[in-house]
């Protein structure tokens, strides 16, 4: 599967970098017009930026008492950038990436969310850090900003959310399973409404990873110091290098710059497009033409800014992250893990023809931008309107087939796949006729992967009977992989300790569920309504 992603990735990777392109070449463009040292200046701080984030990520996990290194963590840096860039929230999506990263490198599950949390309280303090600066400067020179000051307001509650977690946590956890679990009823309630659910034991299993966080924390103190400081200063040479950038184009205000990045931090957070992309730009120029900028140079200052905090880091990041570790597969793969592979990767080169084309039948004008991409798998051709709409979706439904490795829905994408390349071959549009003989010939060849019957044909797994908790899977699935060393054994005997109080709890749930239940059905049987 996520060989699949890599796939997804890159062409989410090449076509946001397309639908960009204009801005980034008005960053070349205007960055020969700036001064060259301040410019220079303005880099080496980015760099600098990014490479004491790194060091904030490996005080916290050093914190928590598991080593991550400090090459590793600059690659998960800029890899984060490149990441976030497509995921509106960002936020959660790179401390996900977080505590995968340190759990796919052998930290439990506790030690992993321990270290993801306090590395984003350290952001959130640095934050917080920026905020007290740009409020100062703003108060001094009368410019005080309301709308930053909310944002700096709304951050400041998520840091004291998160740090309270860890205090009460630690000093009352019986009052922090009480209230994680009250959280959770009511988001299962709220979720009811959309047939969704939270994932099992949430508020109980939330609640061990903070009050084991915690407690480990509590041992190194000056780790969670070390690490807000890091994250400080990494934010420091954000604002840092906007001044210096400001220097180059003849801006030499300090206060106006301060409030510019204080509001395109609060911006990137809050903006409806991933990372703040065209929002933050004309949020910084806003408030520098306002300060007695001229537009052009407000322009030429926010668009470089965000080339050289963006642009660049993302190019890298797109570099770095096969590097991160997160597509590699498993040491202890399954015996059919390749199978499944290339199940899923031509699933979902299936799967891309079929959306393309829904989307060129209805939003074609959006996709104009990247018609050097789209003209490679345009089947408007040989299918047109409603028909094109249908093809999609038969080639969506194949791609499920194929992912699941059914062989009548491989024998359907062959038919399929064939029928559309004579076409398009008669057509003459070999761009298109090309990859569809290539994705048919490459079914055909490594054909023996899709055996599975239909989903109709295959028999019930363990009807009625309810999945594993994930947390007892995730644990036993870390135990298997462990080495059998005396400090592994140690870690196993506390695993089992904790799997033996999680399933105590979980059992106690269920029994009073259960009861409420029985007492539910007593009252309406006894009821003078019941019939």
């Amino acid at each position: 599967m996520k060989k699949a992603l890599l796939i997804i990735v890159a062409i989410l990777a090449i076509t946001f970098f397309m639908g960009n392109a204009d801005m980034v070449f008005d960053f070349i463009d205007i960055v020969g017009t700036g001064a060259t040292i301040p410019l220079i200046i303005a880099i080496v701080f980015m760099v600098l930026r990014h490479l004491t984030q790194a060091a904030s990520y490996d005080a916290a996990f050093d914190a928590v008492g598991f080593k991550t290194g400090f090459w590793h963590n600059v690659v998960l840096i800029f890899s984060l950038v490149f990441i976030n860039t497509f995921c509106l929230f960002s936020g959660a999506t790179g401390l996900a990436f977080i505590i995968d990263d340190a759990h796919r490198k052998g930290a439990s599950l506790g030690v992993a969310t321990g270290g993801g949390l306090l590395s984003q309280i350290g952001f959130f303090a640095a934050v917080f850090v920026i905020a007290i600066i740009g409020t100062t400067v703003m108060l001094i020179s009368d410019s005080l900003n309301y709308v930053i000051l909310t944002g700096f307001i709304a951050l400041a509650a998520v840091l004291f959310g998160q740090t309270a977690c860890f205090i009460i946590g630690y000093y009352k956890p019986d009052a922090l399973y009480w209230l994680l679990t009250r959280i959770e009823k009511v988001g299962n309630w709220v979720l009811r409404f959309f047939h969704k659910s939270m994932r099992a034991a949430w508020g109980t299993s939330t609640a061990d990873q903070f009050i084991d966080a915690s407690r480990i924390l509590a041992h190194n103190p000056m780790g969670v110091v070390i690490t807000i400081g890091w994250a400080s200063l990494s934010a420091i040479l954000n604002m840092a290098c906007l001044m210096a950038i400001g220097f180059a184009f003849g801006f030499t205000q300090i206060a106006p710059l301060v409030a510019a990045f204080a509001l395109a931090v609060v911006t990137i957070m809050l903006s409806p497009t991933p990372q703040g992309i065209g929002v933050t730009e004309a949020a910084i120029a806003i408030v520098l033409t306002a300060a007695g900028s001229t537009a052009t140079t407000a322009a030429a200052i926010a668009l470089v800014y965000r080339g050289i905090m963006l642009w660049i880091p993302f190019l890298v990041g797109a570099v770095l992250l096969s590097q991160s570790g997160f597509f590699k597969g498993k040491k202890t793969a399954a015996p059919d893990q390749k199978q499944k592979d290339l199940a899923w990767i031509t699933g979902t080169l299936m799967a891309l023809f079929g959306v393309v084309n829904v989307a060129l039948a209805l939003v074609a004008p959006a996709l104009a931008p990247y018609g050097i991409l789209t003209q490679f798998v345009d089947l408007s051709g040989v299918l047109g309107g409603p028909s094109l709409i249908v093809g999609g979706v038969l080639l969506v439904v194949c791609a499920i087939g194929l992912i699941r490795r059914s062989r009548i829905l491989w024998a359907a994408s062959m038919f399929i796949l064939c029928a559309l390349a004579g076409l398009e071959l008669y057509l003459g549009t070999w761009q298109v006729a090309v990859p569809l003989m290539a994705l048919g010939m490459a079914l055909f060849i490594r054909r023996d992967v899709f055996t599975k019957a239909p989903i109709w044909t295959e028999k019930a797994e363990e009807a009625g009977t309810p999945p594993p908790n994930p947390d007892i899977a995730e644990a036993a699935r870390d135990m298997e992989q462990m080495p059998r060393t005396a400090s592994s054994i140690e870690e196993m005997s506390a695993t089992l300790d904790d799997l033996q109080k999680r399933s105590s709890r979980m059992e106690r749930q269920a029994k009073k569920r259960a009861e409420k239940k029985r007492k539910k059905a007593d009252q309406k049987a006894d009821s003078p309504w019941s019939v």
